[in-house]
């Protein structure tokens, strides 16, 4: 390898890294008295989101439920577009409970999506520009 392509590699390098950024995510309207943990969950591909496949999240912050307000931070995002998908789960157990069609755990989406059915990726998504910033949710109960 030349000099020149090895300093134009480690130039691509910073500039891929540098355009990582954190995403901090401030939640309203929780219902700490259910307790249990505050599941975020970013998503860049749109089949991952729209099909749940939590194995291709690009991001995810785990804090408790503890407060009405609550925060977590998504570290390391890329620039793009990324739909947040937040997961009240009262019991900690990883699953969203349902009882029929009626969430009984709390929810939220980026851009205010979903409060009466699941968006889409494109109804969710934000575009990212890959700087540290902040962005406000509001989680959502059916009980």
């Amino acid at each position: 390898m030349t000099k020149t392509a090895f300093i134009a590699g480690l130039m691509a390098l910073a500039a891929s890294q540098a355009a990582a950024g954190d995403i901090q995510i401030d939640i309203s309207g929780v219902d700490a008295g259910r307790g249990g943990v505050i599941h975020i969950l970013a998503f860049d591909d749109k089949t991952a989101f729209d099909q749940s496949q939590m194995a291709k999240i690009v991001g995810y912050a785990k804090i408790p439920a503890s407060g009405s307000t609550v925060s977590g931070t998504l570290e390391n995002q890329k620039p793009g577009q990324l739909a947040i998908m937040i997961h009240h789960d009262q019991n900690d157990n990883g699953q969203f409970e349902m009882k029929g069609p009626i969430p009984q755990e709390g929810w939220a989406y980026s851009k205010g999506a979903g409060v009466r059915s699941l968006p889409a990726f494109e109804d969710a998504a934000i575009e990212y520009d890959g700087n540290t910033s902040s962005l406000g949710l509001k989680m959502n109960y059916a009980n």
